[in-house]
């Protein structure tokens, strides 16, 4: 079960670089364009990016699941919360 875990996380690293690399440019929460939002942009905290982030550093490929599930809660309408990916 390991090796599996270590194949994981090797094949998220492309994943992991995408989503940093979102975070510094496009992110209205982390990138170029947060002062144009000084208190936020996303309702969810960790933000959706820092989330993925913390599941794939974690799980690997194997948390891309967690991810597309937080994905879908982010639209239009949904109440602000606080939701950690692990307690």
């Amino acid at each position: 079960m390991e090796v599996i875990n270590i194949i994981s996380r090797v094949v998220a690293l492309p994943l992991l670089g995408l989503v940093l690399l979102y975070q510094k440019t496009l992110s209205p929460d982390h990138g170029l364009f947060k002062f144009r939002y000084p208190y936020g942009y996303c309702k969810f905290y960790p933000s959706c990016s820092a989330y993925g982030v913390l599941v794939l550093k974690k799980d690997g490929i194997l948390g891309l699941p967690k991810i597309i599930n937080r994905l879908i809660q982010c639209r239009p309408g949904v109440s602000p919360a606080i939701d950690q990916p692990y307690k």
